[in-house]
């Protein structure tokens, strides 16, 4: 149901978007439970049935480190959004960002996402923010990494 939706969307895009087409419904699974807390990043709806991955850059292509997942009516909204980052603010934004940072670090590691990836760069480049090192090493300085608890299995 997820990733069929998630395709036809894509597809709507018509941009060449593959990335989708590589993952599973267990992948997305994965993502929207243990990257996303299996709730919208906004109102914490938890009703998987009213849960949707989209874009969160519209102009690059869906991937695990450029979605985030919204109710269906938020997620309508979000998609007329220009530039998310000046409409949700910095505080927000950060989160997401963390979040793309988590799905890019365990998707890429899955052989047919590091095939891809591996031959598609550019399309995959990920900028890090500005203030990433703080984001993912919760304002330590580097040598004092923080440990991140380990991503589980999805069931």
């Amino acid at each position: 149901p997820l990733l069929h939706s998630i395709r036809s969307t894509e597809e709507g895009y018509n941009d060449g978007s593959k990335i989708i087409f590589l993952l599973t419904e267990a992948d997305l699974r994965y993502l929207a439970e243990n990257i996303w807390g299996a709730q919208s990043v906004l109102s914490q709806w938890e009703d998987t049935y009213d849960l949707t991955l989209v874009r969160w850059n519209r102009r690059q292509e869906w991937s695990p480190w450029n979605c985030v997942l919204l109710t269906n009516e938020e997620a309508r909204a979000h998609s007329k959004l220009t530039k998310p980052e000046e409409a949700y603010g910095p505080v927000f934004t950060q989160k997401i960002k963390y979040r793309h940072i988590l799905g890019k670090q365990y998707f890429s590691s899955m052989p047919k996402l590091a095939d891809y990836m591996s031959k598609n760069l550019e399309s995959v480049n990920m900028p890090l923010p500005s203030n990433a090192e703080k984001v993912m090493y919760g304002g330590k300085k580097k040598e004092e990494k923080i440990s991140l608890p380990p991503l589980t299995e999805a069931k």
